[in-house]
């Protein structure tokens, strides 16, 4: 969605130069296909991505900003025929300077259904600034599966269910992943809150209608 209550949205693409690789907000661009320093081609997925997931996968980013100068990235990854589109975060979430120093599951109210899972993993970075320091800050990435009919924060279980499907079924469903990440505190876990009144907004308007 465009909008999530407060907080306006533009999607993110990603120049596949390798010598460049930008971002940019489309909001920003009067072309969408074409990078506007290098004229390289843009995608919806960064290069790296683009090399390693099998490439019937889909990947869509979103950055979304309030009225108060808050800012959250949501990510949608869409499994094709191959497994290795949808994998547990945490492999490619370290690296780099950035480190995962603790992770928990907050159950987020939604109306008119039962809560949903939601896991939260706490990550400090370290970045550059222009002038060539290194700075150390915290973030947060927060993440659920969703299959035919299911949801969870646990990787497991979505395994067990892909698994059960197979062997008892005979079918193989697509999953995918969303994910909402941005800054936090790291001394307060004042920011568990926004994750749950972003999610509860965001959430209704991702279902597709069945009719």
């Amino acid at each position: 969605p465009d909008r999530v209550g407060e907080w306006r949205g533009a999607d993110v693409l990603y120049c596949q130069n390798p010598e460049h690789q930008a971002t940019y907000l489309a909001r920003d661009l009067e072309d969408l296909s074409t990078c506007p320093d290098c004229g390289g081609e843009l995608a919806t997925m960064s290069l790296i991505e683009k090399q390693i997931l099998p490439a019937d996968t889909i990947v869509l980013k979103k950055q979304y900003t309030s009225p108060l100068g808050g800012r959250v990235i949501v990510s949608l990854v869409m499994s094709g025929k191959e497994r290795a589109s949808i994998h547990r975060p945490e492999h490619c979430l370290t690296g780099g300077g950035s480190q995962i120093v603790g992770s928990h599951v907050i159950e987020v109210p939604i109306q008119h259904r039962n809560d949903l899972g939601v896991k939260i993993l706490d990550m400090l970075n370290k970045g550059r600034t222009s002038d060539g320091r290194t700075v150390s800050y915290a973030s947060y990435y927060a993440y659920w599966f969703v299959g035919k009919d299911r949801e969870t924060p646990s990787h497991a279980a979505r395994m067990f269910w892909m698994a059960a499907d197979r062997i008892l079924f005979n079918k193989s469903h697509r999953w995918s992943y969303i994910s909402v990440s941005g800054s936090r505190q790291a001394d307060s876990d004042a920011y568990e809150q926004e994750i749950k009144e972003f999610i509860a907004d965001l959430y209704p308007q991702m279902l597709r209608s069945k009719s």
